[in-house]
């Protein structure tokens, strides 16, 4: 390949790296992943024959294309690889300001919850749902991208949509949630049971992921009862821990600290009562959750 034209294609590829870094990672759920997969997409836009790169009409599109197809590749490895992970596997957390500010990325999508459901879909279905809702693809967009048919990604998105309707019905008003995090944590700190089963929904659920690094419930916690006494007793066994909050993935979060242990933590609200409780422990996912943390009177 001619160098001008190179670099051409890498110029292409630079300017589209940020999106095509939050669209792998809403595919893989690991931004140290995603990264490297967009690394890899550069290496082979680099290697495209003149004829190749001069045929391409539309630069984002061809980027986001080659960028899906990759991220199925190593999702439907990575699969097989968590369903061996110790305990509750939870995506990774990423501080706020890491993200692109790009209008063409639906920060809802974002979401930690979001990110969860989205491992009970197949890798196609996942790229198909993505490319819908993050960035507005239609499934007459997407039917090549997946090399299937318009009606089959209909018919994926569909059921994806029904998996998926309790994290698209939860609330995003950040000051709502920051408020019920905050009385979360002050009722924890009293040992007020009834105070915490009175935020939670009957049947929300916590999980825990330790990654078999740090201790953490091996399955989820079911339950508002359960959920309230699991929370109060690891207060009762950790003493002294420094509560601050902070967004991440675009919510608003928990971070208690204690020495030798983070714990970042994330809730989904429906109907103003939590639902789904993700708590982050392992910490080899949570170098990236930056230092912008107020701390929390209690």
């Amino acid at each position: 390949m001619e160098q001008p034209e190179a670099t051409a294609a890498l110029e292409h590829w630079h300017e589209s790296k940020p999106r095509l870094t939050v669209l792998a990672y809403n595919m893989l759920g690991v931004w140290a992943q995603a990264e490297d997969l967009v690394a890899a997409v550069g290496e082979q836009v680099f290697k495209l024959e003149p004829g190749q790169a001069a045929s391409v009409q539309n630069w984002p599109a061809f980027l986001t294309t080659l960028t899906t197809r990759r991220s199925i590749d190593v999702l439907r490895s990575a699969q097989h690889q968590r369903t061996d992970y110790v305990g509750s596997w939870l995506p990774e957390p990423i501080d706020q300001q890491m993200l692109p500010e790009e209008a063409a990325i639906n920060d809802s999508m974002l979401r930690l919850g979001i990110l969860l459901l989205l491992e009970e879909l197949s890798p196609q279905a996942r790229a198909a749902y993505v490319l819908h809702h993050a960035l507005g693809y239609s499934a007459a967009d997407i039917a090549p991208v997946l090399e299937s048919s318009p009606a089959a990604v209909r018919q994926m998105l569909s059921r994806a949509a029904k998996k998926l309707e309790q994290a698209r019905t939860a609330q995003h008003d950040v000051s709502s949630v920051s408020s019920i995090l905050t009385e979360i944590v002050q009722a924890i700190h009293r040992a007020d049971t009834e105070g915490v089963i009175k935020l939670l929904a009957h049947d929300a659920v916590l999980y825990s992921d330790g990654g078999g690094k740090v201790r953490a419930a091996r399955n989820p916690v079911v339950g508002a009862q359960r959920i309230a006494r699991f929370m109060i007793g690891i207060e009762r066994k950790n003493p002294g821990r420094q509560i601050s909050t902070g967004r991440v993935n675009g919510e608003p979060a928990l971070r208690f600290a204690i020495e030798g242990r983070e714990d970042v933590l994330v809730i989904d609200v429906v109907s103003g009562s939590v639902q789904q409780i993700l708590q982050v422990s392992n910490p080899d996912k949570l170098g990236l959750v930056g230092a912008n943390w107020d701390a929390l009177a209690t």
